[in-house]
């Protein structure tokens, strides 16, 4: 992906975002380092079993492993 391609979808992403909140940005700096890698990796699990159940639904004929690469396929296009 060509870097004009990435800052235009950083942008996009800001945009959809919105501004920083500062209050939520204060408190998850109380929050230790350890934990909030725990709990991002939690949410990173949650959101890659949801995306298999889905795409497992809508593609039922597909064996693991072709699941498996349409999910890194997926990732690769939505970052």
């Amino acid at each position: 992906m060509n870097e004009i391609n990435q800052n235009s979808k950083l942008e996009e992403l800001k945009r959809r975002l919105g501004p920083p909140d500062k209050e939520q940005i204060r408190l998850l700096l109380r929050v230790a380092p350890e934990q909030r890698l725990r709990t991002m990796l939690e949410m990173q699990e949650v959101i890659l079993n949801s995306w298999h159940t889905r795409l497992r639904k809508a593609h039922p004929e597909l064996s693991d492993l072709d699941l498996c690469r349409l999910m890194f396929k997926r990732l690769q296009q939505n970052g």
